[in-house]
Formats: C-alpha cells, structure tokens, sequence
C-alpha cells in the first residue's frame, strides 16, 4: 500500500470511530496521519522574517528590495 494509500485509510478508519461513538475524549493518531489530516499548524513565513534573514532590505522610502 502506498503511503498516501495508508493515510488516507488511517483518516477514515479514525473518522468512521469518532462517528461511532462521539463522546470519546481522544483518539491515538500516529503522527503521519495526524498530519494528513491537518493536526499540525505550519506557521507562514512573514516579511519580517525574510528582512531580518538580510534577502530583502527595506529602504528609507519604504520600498522593498530583494538583495539575493
């Protein structure tokens, strides 16, 4: 089975348990799965995270620069 074959049956098998029996407080989830179904938040890179990594600059007119 492929691995987005397993995933895929992981969050079915998962959803149809909570489906089943809703008041269950918590389900074990393999971290893979977890993530296929979106457990995990990515956090964004901002532009001031790019300024201070020096691959912009920002000028004294506010004008954005790449520098790469």
């Amino acid at each position: 089975m492929q691995n987005k074959e397993y995933l895929r049956a992981a969050a079915t098998a998962i959803a149809r348990q909570i489906e089943e029996n809703p008041v269950v407080l918590g389900v074990p989830l393999d971290p893979d799965v977890a993530d296929y179904l979106g457990a995990f938040v990515e956090e964004a890179i901002t532009l001031a995270d790019i300024v201070e990594d020096g691959l912009l600059t920002v000028t004294n007119s506010g004008e954005v620069i790449y520098v790469g």
